[in-house]
């Protein structure tokens, strides 16, 4: 009996239906169940594009006796057949539902029981009071205790909306509301868009924090200060694996992120830096390219200066990468990652590379890398280096990509603070950090500014308190 309800990850899952015999596209089934010997087919499920109904690395929700949750299955498989691309966003809302179980589990409730007359004594108005307790005693922060709600909401409506589930319930599990919200749009107008809610709906405000010190560019990333990157590229020097400092020296001179550094691909830089016919070398990334971008945005470019392609191109032809290349699948394939680990595999899959596994009849054998190495790397050996010079030093990798846009803001602004030079900045830094909406961009250009009198008036503060105690 396993300790309450878990999320089991399936190499591959397959949408198949059983056969009694042998077959075409039939993959046998052969175990023991409770002593007795199970045998049947799977049938993959015939349709052109059979490669959709096939997802790496799928989440299940087992119950605590280690069965499927038949329901929440069910969900998972038709929220990964709406967007096949994404299925790898499925785990947060497996652990959402597995959560959203053992509290159920907890209170002796069934999750379809809807008999209360009384809301409050219903699964969901249940769940949304245990999750304000747990806000309450701090031991989740309010945005959690909002995703995991949402995820119960959008199960249920699952549950009603799909009629081979005949989930009737008795008494509502929510009340439905209308609601407006206002954003501004491209143009930096405020607008009002009604979507949506419930009554269970956790709300989240938002609060600025006055002394904050971060950009948010898909969360709140804070660039490094000039000392900071120095003791950083110090240290990654003193550390001495060129593989980790070209991922940090990457990120630190074209902003990207993790997913795209560590998905390039070595056939990118074999060209020797003198024949390349423009500089930066434009390198294109996207869906398509093998290269990940946040979101699959497509239709960008890298913009890679010289010094960096000379040591990218130098690495990618060194003995070292090349031993590295002919451990892997792909050996010598200028699709093969550029960055790769010393027994050959990759530090990131790219979301081509997984989509490959659909077509395959055979199961996956590891799990996919997401950067765990580096991520490792980093608060192992880099961060306890920098600190030796830097006490209280921290940093996460996407800071890099912070650092990046302040360091260009500073180099392109200096001394020519002009209306023009300002809008050509501002619409060069967008397309370099591949923003769909230019107000994302301006947090860069008023980042130095705000800076400047944050510290102005942190200064005056401390002064004004100094002589207020000396009067004392």
């Amino acid at each position: 009996m396993l300790e309450g309800p878990s999320i089991y990850t399936l190499p591959i899952f397959r949408n198949t239906q059983v056969a009694e015999e042998p077959g075409s596209r039939r993959i046998p089934v052969d175990h023991m169940v409770k002593g007795e010997r199970v045998k049947y087919w799977r049938e993959l499920r015939a349709s052109k594009l059979i490669k959709w109904e096939t997802f790496p690395k799928f989440p299940l929700v087992l119950n605590a006796d280690g069965s499927p949750w038949a329901p929440a299955c069910l969900w998972l498989v038709d929220r990964a057949r709406a967007n096949p691309l994404k299925a790898s966003s499925l785990n947060p809302l497996a652990q959402g539902l597995r959560a959203y179980k053992r509290f159920l589990d907890e209170v002796g409730l069934d999750w379809d029981d809807f008999s209360a007359v009384d809301k409050y004594l219903r699964p969901t108005y249940l769940y949304k009071t245990h999750l304000q307790d747990l806000i309450n005693s701090g031991a989740i922060k309010r945005s959690t205790a909002s995703g995991r709600m949402q995820t119960v909401v959008s199960f249920y409506r699952f549950l009603k909306e799909t009629e081979r589930m005949a989930f009737r319930p008795q008494n509502a599990p929510w009340v439905d509301l209308t609601v407006g919200l206002q954003y501004r749009d491209t143009q930096g107008f405020k607008q009002v868009k009604v979507v949506q809610s419930t009554d269970l709906s956790v709300k989240v405000p938002k609060r600025d924090y006055a002394w904050d010190r971060g950009i948010h560019d898909g969360g709140n990333l804070v660039p490094l200060s000039q000392n900071e990157q120095k003791g950083l590229i110090h240290a990654l020097k003193k550390l001495g694996n060129r593989e980790y400092e070209l991922m940090h020296l990457v990120a630190l001179l074209t902003g990207a992120r993790i997913q795209t550094v560590l998905t390039l691909r070595w056939g990118d830089f074999a060209m020797p830096p003198s024949q390349v016919n423009q500089w930066p070398f434009k390198l294109r990334c996207g869906p398509g390219t093998g290269i990940d971008t946040k979101n699959n945005v497509t239709d960008v470019y890298l913009s890679v200066q010289r010094d960096l392609y000379e040591w990218l191109h130098t690495y990618a032809v060194s003995e070292k990468a090349m031993a590295r290349r002919v451990k892997s699948d792909l050996k010598e394939s200028p699709e093969n990652y550029l960055f790769l680990s010393n027994r050959g595999g990759p530090h990131y899959e790219s979301k081509d590379d997984l989509n490959v596994a659909r077509n395959s009849d055979e199961p996956l054998k590891r799990s996919s890398p997401t950067g765990q190495n580096l991520r490792s790397f980093m608060t192992d050996y880099l961060i306890p280096e920098v600190r030796k010079t830097i006490p209280n030093f921290s940093f996460k990798f996407h800071d890099l990509r912070a650092s990046f846009g302040v360091n260009w803001v500073d180099a392109v602004l200096q001394d020519q603070d002009t209306h023009q030079r300002y809008n050509w900045a501002r619409d060069q830094l967008r397309k370099l950090l591949w923003h769909a909406n230019a107000i994302t961009t301006d947090r860069y250009l008023q980042y130095r500014q705000h800076m400047h009198q944050l510290e102005q008036a942190d200064a005056d503060w401390n002064r004004h308190l100094h002589e207020l105690i000396r009067s004392a």
